[in-house]
């Protein structure tokens, strides 16, 4: 998922509709999906960056793609395989037109998007809808697009390169543990927050976003842990980054540059003064699958070793 400045609650505005504990499929990995799924799999459209993501990292190049520049521009794993898919233009709005006319074996797309297309998809080609959203389940984000990896790779026959890939991403979240380890910062509080620095404060996510699936993975403490059944996100303010001792933060959304964090109240925080604060430059940070994790684990080593003033 593509996260701007102010992307983020028209975001959450979006996945609350989703946030429906009672419904029959909300523990599971599938959604919807056909009755009848081809045995082999070869023709794969995807409606949506994490299915593209997917299964590129499975060395399948997708016949269409929703929001093909858009991935081109930001997530770009495996994206020079893009060449010759078509643009089926936004992931709310598919192209389903062109969908009939490319008779795929598969449409892959997910839940928080495309639920509500699913009887129109279906009619097109067979469809599988997983179960994506930040609705608070028994899965974090990291568990949930392994799971899916290889549910795409048993379809299409490549289990071993979901397998490699899944592989990939633990030895990179086993560096950046050592990472945390080596400067000092197991068992201590990080948070991945996304400033809000017009309002002068910060939305910390559920486990279902990646990034926040990822540290806790990593032996950190986690400071601000949404519990709730509802919880998709909690606001924060400065008063509680200032209550929280030994406190490192790990910045999402490109904003390092706003006046806020030139103010003098940043400055005088805990936090700002320990140096242990660092701005992830990836734009992609919601969902995600293995390769992204690798990403984001890498991202965050490097943040870690590079910070001041954290003890050795």
């Amino acid at each position: 998922m593509i996260c701007h400045p102010r992307f983020w609650l028209r975001v959450i505005a979006m996945l609350c509709l989703v946030l429906e504990p009672a419904t029959a499929w909300a523990e599971t990995l599938v959604a919807r999906q056909s009755a009848q799924i081809p045995q082999q799999v070869l023709r794969v459209i995807s409606l949506d960056d994490l299915s593209s993501e997917l299964l590129l990292s499975l060395g399948i190049a997708p016949v269409a793609v929703a929001n093909l520049d858009g991935y081109r521009r930001y997530v770009r794993i495996g994206s020079e395989r893009l060449a010759d898919s078509v643009s089926l233009g936004s992931p709310q709005q598919p192209n389903l037109e062109a969908i009939a006319r490319l008779k795929p074996d598969l449409v892959v797309g997910v839940s928080y998007l495309h639920l509500q297309l699913f009887k129109r998809l279906d009619a097109l080609a067979p469809t599988l809808i997983f179960n994506v959203s930040l609705a608070p389940a028994s899965w974090g984000g990291v568990a949930l697009g392994e799971s899916m990896l290889t549910r795409l790779g048993e379809l299409t026959g490549r289990r071993a390169q979901a397998m490699q890939a899944i592989e990939k991403s633990r030895a990179a979240m086993a560096r950046a543990r050592s990472a945390i380890r080596d400067r000092g910062l197991a068992g201590r509080p990080m948070a991945a927050l996304y400033p809000l620095s017009r309002e002068g404060s910060f939305i910390v996510s559920n486990r279902q976003a990646l990034i926040v699936s990822v540290l806790n993975r990593l032996g950190i403490m986690e400071p601000w842990r949404l519990d709730s059944a509802y919880s998709l996100h909690r606001r924060i303010g400065l008063r509680d980054l200032a209550a929280q001792a030994d406190l490192t933060v790990l910045f999402i959304g490109g904003q390092e540059g706003t006046p806020m964090f030139a103010t003098p109240i940043w400055k005088a925080l805990p936090v700002a003064r320990s140096g242990r604060v660092a701005f992830l430059p990836t734009p992609y940070w919601t969902f995600g699958g293995p390769l992204s994790v690798v990403h984001l684990a890498d991202q965050i080593a490097d943040a870690v070793l590079s910070m001041p003033g954290v003890p050795r």
